[in-house]
C-alpha cells in the first residue's frame, strides 16, 4: 500500500500534516453543514412553525421562573430568524459546498483552493445577520464564529507555500 503523505513517482510536492488533518477537519465540518443545511431547507416551514412553539412555552415558562435577560435575547433573535430559514439555509448550504471544493483544491495542494475556502467562509459569518440585523446576541454569535474561521485560514495560509 503506497502512503500518500510521501512524495510520488512524478515528483509532486508532499502534502504536510497540519492541512491534511486540516482539510480532513474542513471535509468533515462542511460537509455536515451542507448536507444539515439542505434538510433544513427543504424542511423550513415545518421547522419553523415547531420551533417558534417550543420557543413561546420556553420563554413563558422562563418569565414564570424569573429567568436571565440573556437567554429571553438568545431566543428573540433566534425567533427573527425564524421566517428566513429557507433563504438562510439555501445559502449557507451553497457556501458549505464551496468551502468543501475549496478544501478538496488544497487537498490536492491546489491554491485556488485557499481562495474558494476563503471567500465562502467569511460570507457564511455575514447571512444570518443580512437578514436579521446585527443586535447584540448575533454580534456574539459572530465574534464566536469569526475567532474558529480566522484560525482556520490561519492555518490554511501557513500551507499556501506547498500549494500551487
Amino acid at each position: 500500500m503506497e502512503n500518500p503523505f510521501e512524495e510520488n513517482q512524478a515528483g509532486q510536492a508532499k502534502r504536510p500534516t497540519l492541512l491534511t488533518v486540516l482539510c480532513i477537519l474542513t471535509f468533515i465540518g462542511s460537509g455536515f453543514g451542507a448536507l444539515s443545511d439542505l434538510r433544513t431547507f427543504f424542511t423550513a416551514d415545518a421547522v419553523a412553525d415547531a420551533t417558534a412553539m417550543q420557543m413561546e412555552q420556553s420563554m413563558d415558562a422562563m418569565e414564570q421562573l424569573g429567568g436571565s435577560s440573556f437567554f429571553s435575547e438568545l431566543m428573540a433573535a433566534s425567533q427573527e430568524a425564524l421566517p428566513y430559514l429557507k433563504p438562510i439555509s439555501g445559502i449557507n448550504c451553497l457556501l458549505a459546498l464551496l468551502s468543501l471544493f475549496g478544501a478538496i483544491c488544497m487537498f490536492r495542494l491546489r491554491k485556488v483552493g485557499f481562495y474558494f475556502y476563503t471567500g465562502a467562509q467569511l460570507l457564511m459569518l455575514f447571512v444570518t445577520p443580512a437578514f436579521i440585523g446585527f443586535g447584540g446576541t448575533v454580534m456574539m454569535t459572530l465574534a464566536v464564529g469569526a475567532v474558529f474561521t480566522l484560525l482556520f485560514i490561519i492555518l490554511y495560509s501557513l500551507n499556501l507555500k506547498y500549494m500551487k
